[in-house]
C-alpha cells in the first residue's frame, strides 16, 4: 500500500498550488483543484480500507498494523532520531474514510457557499491544509509526528476562523483560539519532550521510569481532550461570527480523531 503516501500529498501540493499560485486563479479553476484532489483522496482512502479490512487476519482474531511508509527525518544520534511514516491500524484506516469523506463534502459546498467571496482560493487553500493535518494526525507513526501534525491542525483552525482579518470580529476570534489551544497543548507537548530522556538504555531501570512516567501522562491526556471539547464550543461559535462556518465541522471531526488518535498511543503505550 506505498500509493497512501498519496492521500497526504496531495492535499499538500493543492495547498502549495492554491496558496502560491492562487491569485492567479479563476474561483472555478481553484474550487475544482482542492475538490478534485480531495476526490482522489477519498477514493484511495476508501481502497485502503476496502483492502485492509478485507486482508486475513491474524491468529488472534485482530487486524495487522502496517507501517507501508516511513523514513527516518530528524536524526540526532544512532540511537535517537524521529521518523515520519504513515500507520495503518483499525482506528486510522476508519478516520481516513472519515476525514477524506467530510472533507470531500466540505469542499463541494464551498462551491457554493463561498461563492463570489474575496480570497475564494485562499479559503480552499486553508481546507487543503486542514485536511492534510487532520490525515497526517492520524496515520502518525509516533507521538512526535502526532504532535506535529496536531500543530498544524492549529495552524489551519487559526487561518480558516481569521480567514475575514479585515473584520475586528474574526481577528479577536483568531487570537482566542490560537491563545487557547496553545495553553491546552502545553499537557501534550510535556510528555513529547520528556518521553526521549526517560527512554535511557538501562533496560529494566529505563522501562521502569517510563512507566512511572506515563502513569500520570496516560491520567491527564482524557482531560485534556475533554478540555478542548469544552474550549471548542466557544470557538465554533466564534467561527459562526466569523462566517467560516465550515470550521464547525472540521472541529468534529478533530476532537473524533483526537480522541481516537490517543487512546491508539495509550493502548500503544
Amino acid at each position: 500500500m506505498e500509493y497512501t503516501i498519496l492521500i497526504l500529498l496531495l492535499p499538500f501540493l493543492s495547498f502549495l498550488a492554491l496558496g502560491l499560485g492562487g491569485k492567479w486563479m479563476s474561483h472555478r479553476t481553484a474550487g475544482l483543484i482542492g475538490t478534485v484532489a480531495l476526490g482522489v483522496v477519498a477514493v484511495l482512502s476508501y481502497l485502503t480500507a476496502g483492502m485492509y479490512f478485507s486482508a486475513p487476519r491474524l491468529a488472534d482474531g485482530t487486524y495487522e498494523t502496517l507501517t507501508p511508509y516511513n523514513f527516518k527525518w530528524l536524526p540526532f544520534t544512532e540511537s535517537l532520531s524521529i521518523d515520519m511514516g504513515i500507520l495503518l491500524d483499525p482506528i486510522s484506516v476508519m478516520m481516513l474514510v472519515v476525514i477524506s469523506t467530510v472533507s470531500l463534502l466540505v469542499h463541494i459546498y464551498s462551491f457554493g457557499y463561498m461563492k463570489g467571496e474575496r480570497g475564494f482560493q485562499r479559503y480552499y487553500a486553508f481546507l487543503s491544509l486542514f485536511t492534510m493535518s487532520m490525515l497526517g494526525l492520524v496515520v502518525a507513526t509516533n507521538i512526535f509526528q502526532m504532535y506535529l501534525f496536531w500543530e498544524l491542525v492549529g495552524v489551519s483552525s487559526y487561518l480558516l476562523i481569521g480567514f475575514y482579518y479585515t473584520k475586528p470580529a474574526a481577528i479577536a476570534a483568531s487570537k482566542k483560539a490560537f491563545i487557547v489551544t496553545r495553553f491546552a497543548d502545553l499537557g501534550f507537548l510535556i510528555p513529547v519532550l520528556f518521553i526521549p530522556m526517560l527512554l535511557s538504555p538501562n533496560g529494566t531501570a529505563g522501562a521502569y521510569n517510563l512507566m512511572l512516567f506515563l502513569l500520570p501522562y496516560q491520567a491527564v491526556m482524557p482531560e485534556f481532550g475533554k478540555y478542548i471539547s469544552y474550549q471548542a464550543g466557544g470557538l465554533v461559535f466564534d467561527a459562526f461570527s466569523a462566517r467560516a462556518i465550515l470550521y464547525a465541522v472540521f472541529t468534529a471531526v478533530m476532537l473524533l480523531l483526537a480522541r481516537g488518535g490517543f487512546q491508539r498511543h495509550e493502548t500503544a503505550g
